[in-house]
């Protein structure tokens, strides 16, 4: 016989709750099964949340900041036999039974058990800072779910195979609902044997639809990076004539993007789309698409960048993948662009060995927003920073002069399994002269002593942010520190670069004691002391790098006597900040004036790649291999 036991709060009657049965905008499946369904939604300051578990145990839920037990606030409930309701609010403190909580901040609102469906539902809300240290605040970055099914009612431990975790944000901006059945599509699927290499990058070429006229992207669904491909300033050639021969559809089954000497990776260097491990499929705003068919019925092209991980270096597998872009010539009002900020790819970002908070920074300076940015502004409405697995936080500080304007996008507890194109909370406006800051926290604890330095590869980093905006201007904007000035810190005097199909390596001639790879030399060699470890970390997040962008090649760090942004405190309503308010709306009329303070400048001798844009790939995916995506 079905049992429904249900428990409710005084203040709501049982009848009144069985008959009103609740749609939640937002759900995500814990397990990977079906078996444990989460459904959530934001009222005000308060979240609400709807767990449907297959158990007829205890049903534990968490939200931790790292993924594990330790500091996660911790939900407990379930129906026992006899129909009784129990609940309780604990917290983590290690791999070991979780506490009691001295206050208890989750609301349990309804509970019930389906014996014939091996089912438990519950919902329960808490506010989302409850000013409690014992709890975890909710923000709108990564939140880490963890989760628990107990056999019985009994709180016990639950076992190896009953437990799990899951990354996702439980506040963002709910995407549009979209039919894309109703949309024309252009899809690309490539069969590719993964280069037996710890990290590969494989570029292929492709034809896209022949269109009449103007069309708007207004969905993605995933993989990787696709760029738009163009042809060379003064050159006669049109695109078929330049790309058509090297297309996957003609045959040409692609090559390393790094490495290759016969595809024309460099003429394809504009991001029209990226997608990155973890990510979920990309739907636009009402009023934004993406252009493409501009030219009429002449045909464009399009590179796809794919990047594969296989660290046990496993050969000969295939496996099929790819992307589809949906399109419609009912075109919106605004066309959408895509700028790359952070700090370019190279070995200048080197987080020292056994180190945890270290923090890298990329510029786009002033100079390069007055000369790429309309006068009136462009508005951001989407943002997805990238960084690698030794990447904890990011945070893409928006300085106007000197005075630091809220985040333009933040991730405290940053996971390289979930990445995604996150639409912002509020539009961001940004202005001619305004300086844009990316900001990367790293750990390198994990790697056994060594260092950590910049490249492709999952182990190496980068410290990334693609931002999505509105008008299109057509921009990039990043930073790098100067190499040779770098590499001169170690005790290096002479170097030579090997181009590799896993990026630039940088190998060292002399001192004979320091010869060979970069790599070696920070992790084993090099004596990384206290004193010296402090001062390089101050001098690399606030010395001068060489931004790139528009043509030009500028000296920039951070604003002179920069004002912090402090965000505002919930929990302490007296305390007193100077935070400004940054306007949402995109009728701008009138562009603020920016004054920009003298940066003091530097002379050495710096790699002349530095400022450059030269085989530079935007953002890396990695292929995660299933036994179901392996062709025979």
């Amino acid at each position: 016989m079905q049992k429904n036991v249900i428990f409710l709060l005084l203040t709501i009657p049982a009848s009144l709750a069985l008959s009103i049965p609740r749609d939640y905008i937002n759900q995500e499946t814990l397990d990977g099964e079906g078996k444990l369904i989460l459904r959530w939604e934001v009222i005000g300051d308060t979240i609400e949340f709807e767990l449907e578990a297959e158990s007829l145990g205890f049903v534990g839920f968490g939200i931790s900041p790292s993924g594990t037990m330790t500091d996660a606030d911790i939900f407990i409930a379930g129906v026992k036999e006899d129909g009784t309701v129990y609940s309780g609010d604990y917290h983590g403190v290690g791999e070991m039974a979780p506490v009691l909580d001295a206050k208890s901040d989750w609301e349990l609102i309804y509970a019930s058990e389906e014996v014939s469906e091996n089912k438990t539902i519950l919902r329960f809300s808490r506010l989302l800072n409850t000013c409690d240290d014992e709890d975890y605040p909710i923000g709108n970055d990564t939140n880490r779910i963890i989760w628990a099914l107990g056999s019985t009612d009994t709180i016990t431990y639950h076992g190896p195979t009953t437990r799990g975790t899951k990354s996702t944000n439980l506040i963002h901006t709910a995407a549009p609902e979209m039919d894309v059945t109703a949309l024309a599509n252009f899809t690309v699927s490539v069969t590719t044997t993964m280069p037996a290499l710890d990290t590969s990058y494989w570029c292929t070429f492709h034809k896209g639809p022949i269109l009449s006229g103007k069309h708007h992207v207004v969905a993605h669904t995933h993989h990787f990076v696709i760029y738009n491909c163009k042809v060379p300033t003064g050159s006669n050639q049109t695109e078929e004539e330049i790309f058509d021969e090297f297309t996957y559809e003609n045959g040409v089954i692609g090559d390393h993007c790094h490495s290759t000497q016969t595809l024309p990776v460099a003429l394809c260097q504009s991001v029209m789309y990226t997608w990155a491990k973890g990510g979920k499929m990309m739907i636009f705003p009402d009023n934004v698409g993406f252009p493409i068919g501009e030219h009429g019925a002449i045909p464009h092209y399009y590179m796809l960048e794919i990047h594969y991980d296989n660290p046990a270096l496993i050969e000969g597998l295939r496996f099929e993948s790819g992307l589809a872009m949906y399109y419609t010539d009912e075109l919106r009002p605004i066309d959408a662009g895509i700028i790359a900020l952070g700090q370019m790819v190279d070995v200048g970002l080197t987080v020292p060995p056994m180190t945890d908070n270290f923090k890298v920074v990329g510029h786009c300076s002033p100079e390069c927003t007055r000369t790429g940015i309309r006068p009136e502004g462009i508005t951001v409405f989407a943002s997805m920073q990238h960084s690698h697995k030794s990447g904890r936080k990011m945070r893409t500080r928006h300085f106007r002069g000197n005075l630091e304007l809220p985040w333009l996008d933040y991730d405290d507890h940053y996971d390289f399994d979930f990445q995604q194109n996150k639409i912002l909370l509020q539009p961001r406006i940004l202005l001619p002269g305004d300086q844009l800051s990316v900001e990367c926290t790293y750990s390198s604890s994990w790697k056994n002593g060594e260092a950590v330095i910049g490249g492709y590869s999952t182990y190496e980093e980068m410290c990334q942010n693609l931002i999505w905006y509105w008008p299109s201007a057509g921009m990039s904007c990043m930073s790098s520190y100067d190499v040779s000035k770098h590499l001169a810190d170690f005790g290096v005097e002479t170097y030579h670069k090997v181009q590799e199909a896993t990026g630039t390596r940088y190998h060292i001639d002399t001192p004979v004691e320091l010869a060979g790879d970069f790599f070696d030399l920070v992790s084993y060699k090099f004596n990384w002391t206290k004193e010296f470890q402090d001062a390089y970390s101050l001098e690399r997040l606030n010395g001068p790098q060489i931004s790139g962008c528009n043509g030009q090649v500028v000296e920039t760090r951070y604003p002179e006597g920069l004002i912090e942004y402090v965000p505002e405190d919930v929990c302490n309503p007296e305390q007193v900040t100077t935070n400004p308010t940054v306007p949402t709306s995109t009728l701008v009329t009138t562009p603020t004036d920016v004054t920009t303070p003298t940066i003091p400048t530097t002379t050495g001798n710096g790699d002349s790649s530095a400022g450059k844009f030269e085989g530079f790939v935007v953002l890396q995916v990695t292929a995660v291999i299933l036994s179901s995506l392996i062709l025979s």
